[in-house]
């Protein structure tokens, strides 16, 4: 049996059934010391009845150890509930607010490599992190310390990832990551994987692009976040060591959906090309459809956060040149359609390919994140999303794809 689940977030009631069922254990184990002496009397006459009553107590016991376990995810004399064997992965990203997309795809990867993979001793335990810094941390620590996960897949956007890199490194825990694409993540421990490739990698590929075209005079609206602010930077470097200049770098918070005075400074510096860094769809298109309303007549790209289907169903998105990581294998597209009726989201072959990662190491007998990371340090194989081969930083290379928006659908450009 395969467990799949979503674990609890620590309530009063939580606490108190807590409470409440260390008491009536604590009882019961005074209830069985009772029977034992009654036994010691009755012994040779009733002696069986006395037996009965403490096989009851006894199954009273384990009832109360199971739920207990299930409720709190707490080991009682080194009893957890299930099998010693388990593994238990954690999943951490944004399953509600407006990154969720990003999220769930991300989470139908992982899901069909866990399928796929066959593993009957792994549970994954998901936690919702609205990729929010403090909510990542409270998740994590749940997950270290209530869960006792080996390994987690996530954060999703990268901020998050950050903020709890250190405690997953602290406690020798893997974190590997699908989507987070920060230069710093690079640095940020050993116990830290992704199967994305760093923007130092993407904004030099998107600087190219855009110098190619033969456009010199650039614009860039970005997240104020650790992936709008990395990618920026790295794309401004590559684009005017090629030659061009950048006219204008504006930011806006995640989420913001009212980005006309960034634009109003863009459409002043008059550019040739606006290249839009961002992780959040609203924004995303609340960008594209006042880039429109201003009459701002520039040529408009986007990073891989801009390839999903809240803006493939903007009309103003028309012609939306998109730099963007591996789709996945076609026959990968092709089960993703099978599984979800969805074509192929951001991210979903990357997830794929980080639970099968670690379901390589778990196969190879890692149990311990420890062990865990000792396999991924020498893990190469052949993913849906490209070749896996961690360096020491445990970042992968990756490659890079451009996309065009064509009625409705991203289609694979030539470049």
């Amino acid at each position: 049996m395969v467990y799949t689940s979503i674990m609890y977030k620590k309530t009063t009631k939580t606490l108190n059934i807590h409470i409440s069922l260390n008491k009536i254990m604590a009882d019961k184990k005074e209830k069985v010391e009772e029977n034992v002496e009654e036994v010691e009397k009755v012994e040779g006459e009733g002696g069986g009845n006395a037996l009965v009553m403490i096989g009851i107590v006894i199954v009273a016991l384990i009832i109360l150890v199971y739920a207990y376990t299930s409720i709190t995810g707490n080991a009682i004399f080194g009893f957890d509930g299930f099998g010693s064997n388990e593994v238990r992965i954690g999943f951490m990203g944004p399953l509600t607010g407006d990154a969720a997309s990003y999220g769930h795809a991300i989470k139908r990867g992982v899901e069909m490599a866990l399928k796929d993979s066959k593993l009957q001793n792994v549970k994954i335990i998901y936690e919702d992190t609205r990729c929010d810094g403090e909510e990542a941390v409270s998740a994590i620590n749940k997950l270290i310390n209530i869960d006792k996960v080996s390994a987690i897949i996530g954060d999703v956007c990268s901020g998050a990832t950050l903020a709890v890199a250190p405690i997953a490194e602290q406690n020798k825990v893997v974190m590997i990551s699908a989507s987070s694409t920060s230069p710093e993540i690079t640095n940020a421990g050993e116990y830290i994987f992704r199967t994305i490739p760093s923007d130092t990698h993407q904004g030099k590929f998107g600087a190219e692009l855009v110098y190619d075209l033969g456009l010199r005079n650039l614009s860039i609206l970005y997240g104020n976040e650790e992936y709008g602010v990395g990618f920026e930077g790295v794309l401004k470097e590559n684009f005017e060591s090629l030659g061009g200049l950048v006219v204008a770098e504006e930011s806006f918070e995640r989420g913001s959906t009212d980005l006309r005075t960034q634009l109003t400074k863009i459409r002043k510096a008059r550019p040739e090309a606006i290249y839009i860094i961002s992780n959040s769809p609203d924004s995303s298109v609340a960008a594209l459809k006042q880039i429109k309303q201003m009459g701002i007549k520039a040529k408009v790209f986007g990073s891989e956060g801009l390839k999903g289907p809240e803006i493939a169903a903007t009309k103003v998105a028309e012609n939306l040149t998109i730099t963007s990581v591996s789709a996945g294998t076609p026959a990968f597209v092709e089960q993703y359609m099978r599984e979800h009726g969805l074509a192929i989201q951001p991210f979903a072959p990357q997830a794929y390919d980080s639970f099968n990662a670690l379901a390589k190491a778990i196969q190879n007998g890692a149990r311990t994140g420890s062990e865990i990371k000792l396999q991924l340090d020498n893990l190469k194989f052949s993913g849906v999303s490209g070749d896996i081969e961690f360096d020491s930083n445990g970042d992968v290379s990756g490659s890079y794809q451009v996309y065009r928006l064509v009625n409705g659908t991203f289609v694979l450009a030539d470049y």
